[in-house]
């Protein structure tokens, strides 16, 4: 069951992607965000499961969360930095002084989000691998360690190779918010 419910979780992850890139005026600011949010939620919440069981070692599972912590993390103080200095232009512009605002506004942030092609490889290939972590554990499939311990290293190499991509700032785009 649990199977299952993840494999359909990622096509419908998949699905909405697919919806975004098709048909452009779905797609909202604040879906850059909400999007891979929930990837993150999802992949690191079963992988913390995982690891837990002894399915993923725990070094990758914490580098997948470090990773992941600190891509949010920048990516709320980069928006926040490039929403203040906005207002700040606006309010000089219209003589006005207002301290209020709201960070994440998406209808005023300056930003959005796009994954890099290297990030896109990562989260399929950790969905990949914990897709096979989970059927490991069903009694009938059998996965060959030797795939197991293939796709860890690969998938480290890839979340620390989109970590690095994500240091210039280049996954961070203009929205044509005005």
């Amino acid at each position: 069951f649990a199977l299952s419910l993840f494999l359909v979780m990622g096509f419908t992850d998949f699905l909405d992607g697919y919806i975004a890139r098709t048909f452009p005026s779905t797609s909202t600011v604040l879906g850059t965000y909400l999007d891979p949010l929930a990837d993150k939620i999802l992949i690191n919440m079963t992988s913390l499961t995982l690891c837990y069981t002894g399915t993923l070692p725990g070094l990758l599972v914490g580098l997948w969360v470090a990773r992941d912590v600190g891509v949010v993390g920048s990516v709320y103080w980069l928006v926040r930095q490039e929403t203040v200095r906005k207002r700040n232009n606006e309010e000089q512009d219209t003589n006005k002084n207002s301290n209020k605002f709201a960070v994440m506004d998406p209808q005023n942030t300056p930003l959005k989000v796009q994954a890099s092609f290297m990030s896109k490889v990562n989260t399929t290939l950790q969905i990949g691998l914990i897709a096979l972590g989970i059927a490991g554990e069903v009694p009938s499939i059998s996965i060959p360690p030797e795939l197991m311990t293939s796709l860890i290293w690969i998938t480290a190499g890839t979340t620390i190779g989109s970590s690095l991509g994500y240091l210039d700032g280049s996954a961070m785009l203009k929205s044509g918010n005005k």
